[in-house]
């Protein structure tokens, strides 16, 4: 097990960086002019520059700036230079680490032409072209470094999420597996027993119809799921993401309110309005509503007869499944993966989505999902 490498709190390594440096720089300039102690107000200075670059974090103009103003007196005071100049550079580095490229060159552009400018007006005997020369040197290596650090950073981040997503596609292969075995072996076994059953029905006269409808149900519902299985984790097994299309249209509903009925469950279905002028994700979002309705119906509700209303009006549709079972209240922490799941296909398409026992008895489930006309197919 990889131990956790302890993290220092970022104001106490940014305070804990601006000491160590202010030290450093405050040691160095008093070796910097012969040996003679600087006066008080040079290490004033020093440790000015050095807590602007306490606030790097927080403000790194506030650092930048700061430093840059204690130099500018530093200078103009005529006082040791010596390496009292490593710490504006640092603050260089951390505003180009921090900022865009954009801004880090507009901000550094106006510094080195102050920086120009400031040594030009106190310093006339010095060449124009040498100090800027030497400006620019000053600001470049820091920015440079600072941009590297960035960039580098922000690939080893690449190569993270990488790295991430290689585990999460070998996880992906592994659920596939796992997934076809267990549930592609199940809905295989149930097909072929049904379609054995079914065999047998058929070869008895005396075999009730409804029981041959309903081994014939079975089989087709089986098969079909085996297939939507396979396609869908087809994707998953060479380690992709699952390509989730909408499925299923309006039109559609028809024929699943038919595989009802043969099971045994009278269904009065109603359509309304023009099913081509609803869009793929919409007429798809009602199909899975009336698919689990009609499923809950049968599992749960011990109902006599349910009735499902679609409504495809100019702007909305909507979509009702009526039962005239037990009814009774849906408590929100037993709510299945199905309900939960309605709820969210139609709350994601923007809208409203209802479950709740019908006065006089049974349970009724609505949705109402607008769409679009342009977005139809």
């Amino acid at each position: 097990m990889n131990a956790t490498r302890p993290t220092v709190p970022a104001p106490v390594f940014d305070i804990g960086l601006a000491l160590l440096l202010g030290l450093l720089v405050s040691g160095a300039t008093i070796g910097a002019n012969g040996g003679v102690r600087p006066a008080p107000v040079a290490f004033a200075l020093v440790w000015a520059m050095a807590a602007s670059l306490a606030v790097r974090r927080l403000s790194p103009e506030a650092a930048l700036a700061g430093s840059m103003a204690a130099l500018s007196v530093y200078l103009y005071l005529d006082l040791p230079e010596g390496p009292v100049f490593l710490l504006p550079a640092v603050a260089v580095f951390f505003y180009t680490f921090t900022r865009s490229l954009r801004t880090s060159a507009y901000v550094l552009a106006a510094v080195f032409v102050y920086t120009v400018a400031f040594h030009g007006l106190s310093d006339r005997d010095q060449s124009v072209w040498f100090t800027a020369v030497v400006a620019l040197v000053w600001l470049a290596v820091p920015a440079a470094g600072g941009r590297v650090v960035k960039e580098a950073r922000r690939a080893r981040t690449r190569e993270r999420e990488a790295e991430r997503e290689r585990y999460r596609a070998d996880e992906r292969v592994e659920m596939a597996r796992e997934i076809h075995d267990v549930v592609g072996h199940s809905l295989a076994v149930v097909s072929m027993n049904a379609g054995v059953a079914l065999h047998m029905a058929e070869k008895h006269d005396g075999t009730p119809e409804a029981v041959v409808e309903n081994l014939r149900a079975i089989r087709e519902a089986s098969g079909r799921a085996l297939q939507d299985l396979r396609a869908t984790l087809a994707p998953l097994r060479r380690g992709l993401a699952p390509e989730l299309r909408p499925t299923g249209a309006v039109t559609d509903i028809a024929a699943l309110v038919d595989g009802v009925r043969k099971g045994g469950l009278p269904v009065d279905y109603t359509l309304t309005g023009d099913p081509g002028a609803v869009p793929v994700s919409v007429a798809a979002t009602a199909y899975r509503v009336v698919q689990e309705s009609l499923t809950n119906v049968i599992r749960h509700a011990e109902a006599t007869r349910a009735t499902v209303q679609i409504a495809c009006d100019a702007a909305a549709l909507r979509v009702s499944v009526l039962d005239d079972g037990r009814g009774g209240p849906l408590h929100p922490d037993r709510m299945g993966q199905g309900v939960t799941g309605m709820m969210e296909r139609v709350q994601a398409g923007g809208g409203t989505f209802t479950a709740a026992p019908r006065t006089g008895g049974g349970f009724a489930v609505k949705a109402h999902i607008p769409y679009d006309r342009k977005e139809s197919r």
